[in-house]
């Protein structure tokens, strides 16, 4: 009598996981004021020139970025041999 019995099982598990995610927001504010009066009487003459220039600029970036790599492997050898 004989009696052979070999069981192999391989089992292989990958998981990837990538996430990027980029923001950018971009905010531009002008704002321009230009005023001039005269005034003219016989013998005076009153200039005014106000000028206002207002410039806002404002940018955010927010950046995420993920990687996950598992891999895992399981192995069972049996084996069995009767003679």
């Amino acid at each position: 009598t004989t009696t052979e019995t070999t069981t192999t099982t391989t089992e292989t598990t990958t998981t990837t996981t990538e996430t990027t995610t980029t923001t950018t927001e971009t905010t531009t504010t002008t704002t321009e004021t230009t005023t001039t009066t005269t005034e003219t009487t016989t013998t005076t003459t009153e200039t005014t020139t106000t000028t206002t220039v207002t410039t806002t600029t404002t940018t955010e970036t927010t950046t995420t970025t993920t990687e996950t790599t598992t891999t895992t492997t399981e192995t069972t050898t049996t084996t069995t041999e009767t003679t």
